[in-house]
């Protein structure tokens, strides 16, 4: 049994070996932090649209703020990166505005860039962005999920580009869908975790029947 006891160290040894990109993940995500030296923030940072159960003539409106804390003036453009399957993506409807001032209205998926913005040091911006589910759309869109992510990117003189994500959702409900995924990057922590507490589990288990048949042998 103390041979038993000896072993278990290596095992948890194994184990956090498995944990190691967890720590990985969040040095990265701090140092993604710390290059962001021209200021670029938006708010919301993290959704911007979740939206469950949407119909058709159904339509959903948010205001996202993008800010400069920098001592540098910055130009700033958005981008719009489809994340899913692509046939409500490419359906839905998108307005942007700031300040009353239209600046795009069409398809989400054929918006590609919206045109450069200046943003002074301390200043800020909203933008009023709604998405709508075409009224004509038929029951074959029922159950679908779309999934994209805004982009921004800023760029100022002298100064390295710099970006910020916000995710946004779409749900149109039904019988097949899904309700809400985990982000990839969470799944694979989990797997990694779920991974390295088999191997312990497995390796205790394996010791403990080699010491019992020991025992009978003996």
């Amino acid at each position: 049994m103390s041979k038993l006891f000896r072993l278990i160290p290596y095992l948890l040894l194994i184990s956090g070996i498995c944990f190691i990109p967890v720590t990985s993940v969040f040095a990265d995500g701090e140092n993604d932090t710390n290059k962001n030296d021209m200021g670029l923030s938006i708010s919301p940072k993290d959704t911007l649209f979740d939206i469950s159960n949407m119909k058709p003539g159904d339509w959903a409106s948010r205001t996202l703020t993008v800010g400069n804390s920098s001592s540098k003036d910055f130009d700033y453009q958005m981008q719009i990166q489809n994340n899913g399957e692509k046939k409500l993506f490419n359906e839905l409807l998108l307005e942007i505005k700031a300040d009353e001032k239209e600046l795009y209205k069409g398809k989400l998926a054929e918006f590609k860039s919206m045109p450069a913005r200046k943003l002074t040091s301390g200043a800020e911006e909203n933008l009023d962005i709604t998405i709508r589910f075409p009224e004509h759309l038929g029951n074959d869109f029922q159950g679908l999920r779309s999934a994209f992510a805004f982009t921004f990117t800023a760029e100022g003189q002298g100064s390295t580009p710099v970006q910020a994500v916000t995710l946004g959702q779409i749900d149109s409900g039904g019988p097949t869908s899904a309700g809400f995924s985990l982000p990839a990057t969470s799944t694979n922590l989990f797997n990694l975790m779920l991974v390295g507490s088999v191997l312990v589990a497995g390796g205790i288990v394996l010791l403990v029947i080699r010491h019992y048949r020991r025992m009978k042998m003996a």
